[in-house]
């Protein structure tokens, strides 16, 4: 198919999926974003189409031979060479202005061939088999810890994974969640991660923790922050559970539930669940 509009919750997501249908990777499309998403009932929208293949360039075709004309006179020769420096000075002007006009064809470098790595459980199984339809080179290694199976993924194509704060990675992480629990007796928690992104992550909410923590001790009001996972709402609980002067908790419903920030004792602490 040339082109396609795919849904998601997110931008990211609704690339992922659009990449997913169309079995292309992300420099060979052309993105148009339709709707942003947000809201409780809203979706991201996008179009999606498959850029066009780069024409080869045809060899010049031979010019004909110009049949034989009589020698012009002494002057008639100096009078022709004026003309025709005139001439050759306006057609030279003509060609720099077309090529300043033409749009510059861009160099696209090819992808790297597809690395064959066997896959060591179900779920190495599904990534792998996915990356390679995207053809994108992904070397995984996994370490199963009790119930957590930890998955690290290296490449060129990390940040398309990552996606915007996590989403694509996080929607990444949910998939291979449902294949591998499918029919499954016992519940094998999935964990991914590139570029050590989620230790970076976990840092700068403990960072955000600190501040938010600070802001409403000195305005006294409460601070929302924007919707969260499970995973990320807890590293902010847990940083501020031994705080003296401030309480977090939770409101909202899945997928935007939020943390809330307030001073203890406070008319703005209602009590909410904290994960």
């Amino acid at each position: 198919m040339d082109f396609i509009e795919s849904k998601g919750k997110t931008v990211d997501e609704a690339v992922f999926n659009g990449l997913l249908k169309m079995d292309l990777s992300i420099d060979e499309v052309d993105i148009e974003i339709l709707e942003e998403g947000g809201g409780l009932f809203k979706s991201a929208r996008v179009r999606m189409t498959k850029k066009p293949e780069q024409p080869e360039e045809e060899a010049p075709a031979p010019k004909e031979k110009e049949p034989l004309r009589p020698e012009p006179s002494a002057y008639e020769g100096e009078r022709r060479g004026r003309g025709d420096y005139r001439q050759r000075g306006r057609e030279n002007g003509r060609q720099r202005g077309r090529e300043a006009a033409r749009p510059q064809r861009r160099e696209y470098t090819q992808e790297e061939p597809f690395e064959k790595q066997e896959p060591k459980n179900d779920a190495e199984k599904f990534l792998l088999g996915l990356f390679e339809k995207m053809g994108i080179n992904v070397r995984l290694k996994s370490e199963q810890v009790g119930d957590t199976l930890k998955i690290d993924m290296s490449g060129r194509a990390m940040g398309m994974l990552i996606g915007r704060r996590g989403e694509t990675l996080d929607a990444l992480q949910y998939l291979t969640s449902l294949v591998v629990n499918n029919g499954r007796e016992g519940y094998l928690k999935i964990m991914l991660d590139t570029e050590n992104y989620r230790r970076k992550r976990e840092d700068a909410l403990k960072k955000l923790a600190a501040r938010l923590a600070d802001k409403v001790i000195r305005s006294g009001k409460r601070v929302v922050l924007e919707p969260m996972n499970p995973y990320e709402r807890r590293i902010l609980h847990a940083t501020l559970q031994d705080n003296k002067r401030v309480t977090t908790f939770s409101e909202g419903e899945e997928p935007f539930r939020s943390v809330v920030v307030a001073l203890k004792g406070s008319e703005n602490e209602d009590g909410g669940e904290t994960e």
